[in-house]
């Protein structure tokens, strides 16, 4: 019978190769393609930052606009990014009842956030509080719709 570590193991070898499976794996250009797509979305009156989350909560492609100072700790910030990759996939699993997600907005006192679905990704969005979520939601659909990412 084999002990409880080499169980373990087993398990966590499994569950690593399935993620790495379904995830898909970014090239330069796509990085490139996504990172410019952040730059012309950025440039919108009152953006103060867009960013591509990974499936694991990672920022993958742009972030803040120059210029422009976050209002938490980068710890905090990543801390966010893995909050909204996990947010939108509690929110998949109604998929089938509801249909997919296009977008997910967020109105704070301080800050209004976007999450715009790409693939397995998210375009993530920070805007000033009064700005106009669906016109940066259409500007966002535009620029990163016809982004193809290639698979390796």
């Amino acid at each position: 019978m084999k002990n409880l570590q080499q169980i373990t193991l087993m398990i966590y070898t499994n569950l690593l190769g399935t993620l790495i499976k379904n995830m898909v794996l970014l090239t330069h250009d796509d990085i490139k393609k996504l990172n410019s797509a952040c730059t012309a979305l950025s440039d919108e009156n009152k953006v103060r930052h867009v960013g591509v989350i990974n499936e694991l909560g990672r920022l993958i492609a742009g972030g803040f606009k120059k210029g422009t100072s976050p209002l938490l700790e980068a710890e905090k910030i990543s801390m966010i990014y893995m909050q909204m990759q996990l947010d939108y996939k509690m929110r998949k699993e109604l998929d089938e009842l509801l249909g997919p997600i296009d977008y997910i907005v967020s109105r704070r006192t301080k800050q209004l956030i976007i999450s715009v679905p790409i693939g397995n990704n998210l375009v993530l969005i920070s805007a000033e509080p009064d700005a106009d979520d669906k016109e940066i939601i259409k500007k966002a659909e535009e620029l990163f719709d016809d982004i193809t990412i290639s698979t390796i």
